[in-house]
């Protein structure tokens, strides 16, 4: 795939999702390919690190709508990275990031051989 392609399919996704005019939004989104395919994910405006600290002022008892006021956050968004991050340490976060990648990788290899797996079956079956 050329790099001309690429921004090409970058630009439609952008105005299938109705954000061609709005800079602040596009910056937001990011495309990968990966093996060829396309896939659109939204980025945070937070790192890990800034979600852990953001997380680590709620626990040291400031009050949680006024720490999402200064963060620019609702507290949806606060109660949802609590549940996900809540207790994690920036290393720890870093460990964890990685194992779910690891995994992914795992999945997909697990994927593809048991697809090759089940077509040598077929083919075997075919041969008796």
């Amino acid at each position: 795939m050329t790099l001309r392609t690429m921004m090409m399919a970058a630009l439609a996704v952008t105005v299938a999702l109705g954000m061609a005019g709005c800079r602040n939004k596009l910056d937001r989104f990011r495309v990968d390919f990966i093996d060829g395919c396309k896939q659109c994910m939204r980025t945070s405006k937070f790192t890990e690190t800034q979600i852990i600290t953001i997380l680590r002022q709620g626990d040291a008892r400031l009050a949680v709508k006024d720490l999402c006021r200064q963060s620019g956050i609702s507290t949806a968004t606060y109660y949802q990275w609590k549940s996900k991050y809540g207790g994690l340490e920036a290393s720890e976060l870093r460990r964890v990031k990685d194992l779910e990648a690891e995994n992914a990788k795992l999945k997909r290899i697990y994927a593809e051989m048991a697809l090759d797996n089940a077509a040598l079956k077929d083919l075997i079956a075919k041969k008796l």
